[in-house]
């Protein structure tokens, strides 16, 4: 009778142990049964509350005070993703997800884990994503992910990691993303990273690589992103990325090329987007990029030492549609025509560099929708003629309300200032007038005519005013000439130049110019006449002997 009276008593209170689950949560954290949802983000918990319902599949605990997660998951077999981000756990233990079979998305970044064991993802076995970005791991042992056959994305960044294992991956095969940027890698991990054959994303930005050797990236015949930024790479082997066949975006920004790695390129056939800014090279070659006839997004900036680019340099990239030539602090001048072989640019952006000058044969205009060209030092002269046009054009649109087409080129106007001459200095280019930015053919020619006309008039005086001078002078009494007799007969008579006649006047040239005739011995170097035994006694014409 007794056990019938206490049996209601006992079902009521394993009804109200079941019911806190909905009833006892956490203060600062809202829960919510209906979605089965629990967040607690900041609530400044110390432990992982175990008294939410089981039931729950998302709970959230980033930016509490948790560490550690001993013993407390196991209450939660259906939970599908669990955020434990930006608390202070040290270590994962043994087997503590265990129970965690549905589980598919876990955070454990920004923590403080060290090292991690052979069983610390045990259970794991439908997980898809794991970020254990920003903790103090050093090494991960080759069997620290074997239990996640589902992994997809692995996120290891910003640890203090040195080297990868071989077999690290072996049993992540469905590996897709593999994110290793901010650690201190010496080398490339390629015996690490072999085994992720399904690879599509590998970053390992802001590392200490400094060279890809042949053999060190293995084939990857997925992979389409990869980010070798912020290294000291300053060579890439020729057949280093001859596995990457898929690849479609590089970046080797920030590192120590000092020339375009143009052979190890040149087997990335499908590549669309390159970054390869901060570097130092001191000129595009011809043909930079060559066989990367599917190039369509490429950065050039913060080229420090840049200084020449050919204009053949872009010939190959016939899908180029925008590239970005920034901050270059050296770079004066660009070639005329350079980006015509691209028929399909639309975009080019050239900002903050040396530039004083451009021509309008510099750009494809018909073709262009943006042209950003702010803050280089322009001389504001005729040459720029053309932008300060575009640029009415611009503001003329806009001031009229009408709508932009999505043809029409936009140009940074309010960016684009003039370092000179000295009436625009540090004045928007829009602003100028066009009569400071004009040269036009009609005035240079009136100018032109004018001065030609002056020459003239000022040689014609000249010959006007000479050449009588020229004939007085001629005139004058000169000093009589001298004879002398020859053994034949004949008389040897004497020259001799006025010195107060100039030679040099414009004018009529003398009728007894004798300058050019070949050297002879001076008549006064022998008294005897033998040296005019050489002229034939009949010639009736003997030559006059001048003193130049």
């Amino acid at each position: 009778m007794g056990g019938e009276r206490t049996r209601p008593m006992w079902v009521l209170l394993m009804l109200l142990l079941a019911r806190p689950a909905r009833a006892m949560c956490p203060a600062r954290c809202r829960c919510n049964d209906d979605i089965l949802q629990t967040s607690c983000v900041g609530a400044g918990l110390e432990v992982v509350p175990i008294q939410l319902n089981p039931e729950m599949r998302h709970i959230d605990l980033s930016h509490n005070k948790i560490d550690n997660v001993h013993f407390t998951l196991s209450f939660y077999y259906n939970l599908i993703s669990l955020d434990l981000s930006a608390n202070k756990i040290q270590t994962l233990g043994t087997s503590n997800f265990e129970s965690q079979h549905n589980l598919k998305h876990l955070n454990l970044s920004s923590n403080e884990v060290e090292s991690l064991s052979k069983d610390s993802f045990k259970g794991l076995r439908n997980l898809t994503e794991l970020d254990l970005s920003f903790n103090r791991l050093e090494e991960l042992p080759s069997v620290t992910f074997r239990e996640l056959h589902s992994l997809q994305v692995l996120k290891l960044t910003n640890n203090q990691l040195v080297f990868l294992e071989e077999g690290l991956l072996t049993h992540a095969k469905q590996l897709r993303e593999l994110l290793l940027d901010d650690n201190q890698l010496l080398e490339l991990p390629g015996p690490a990273i072999g085994d992720a054959a399904n690879l599509q994303v590998l970053s390992l930005s802001r590392n200490l690589l400094v060279s890809i050797e042949d053999g060190d990236m293995p084939t990857l015949p997925d992979l389409q992103v990869l980010l070798l930024d912020t290294n000291v790479i300053s060579d890439i082997h020729p057949g280093a990325l001859a596995g990457l066949a898929t690849l479609e975006y590089l970046d080797l920004g920030d590192n120590n090329f000092t020339s375009v790695p143009t052979a190890s390129l040149a087997k990335l056939s499908n590549l669309t987007k390159l970054h390869f800014s901060g570097n130092f090279i001191r000129s595009v070659p011809p043909v930079a990029f060559r066989g990367l006839f599917q190039l369509r997004f490429l950065r050039l900036n913060r080229l420090d030492l840049l200084t020449r680019i050919d204009s053949r340099a872009f010939v190959d990239n016939i899908h180029l549609e925008r590239i970005w030539l920034d901050d270059n602090i050296a770079l004066q001048s660009i070639p005329t025509r350079l980006f015509y072989g691209n028929p399909r640019v639309t975009h080019i952006s050239m900002r903050n560099n040396q530039l004083v000058t451009l021509e309008v044969s510099h750009f494809p205009l018909d073709q262009l929708k943006s042209l950003k060209l702010g803050g280089n030092p322009f001389q504001c002269n005729c040459s720029l003629l053309w932008l300060w046009r575009l640029q009415q054009e611009q503001m003329t649109r806009k001031s009229g309300g009408n709508d932009t087409d999505e043809g029409d080129l936009n140009i940074d106007v309010d960016h684009i200032r003039c370092a000179g001459p000295e009436p625009l200095a540090n004045l928007l280019l829009v602003d100028a007038s066009e009569s400071q930015v004009d040269c036009s053919l009609g005035w240079v020619a009136a100018v032109s005519a004018v001065l030609f006309a002056c020459l003239l008039l000022g040689t014609a005086s000249t010959l006007l005013y000479f050449g009588p001078m020229r004939r007085r002078l001629n005139k004058r009494e000169l000093p009589p000439r001298e004879s002398a007799p020859c053994p034949d007969g004949a008389t040897l008579t004497l020259t001799y130049e006025d010195p107060r006649v100039d030679k040099y006047i414009i004018g009529p040239p003398l009728i007894h110019e004798y300058r050019a005739l070949p050297p002879w011995d001076t008549f006064a170097k022998s008294n005897d006449m033998d040296i005019y035994r050489q002229f034939d006694a009949n010639i009736k014409t003997r030559p006059h002997i001048v003193y130049v």
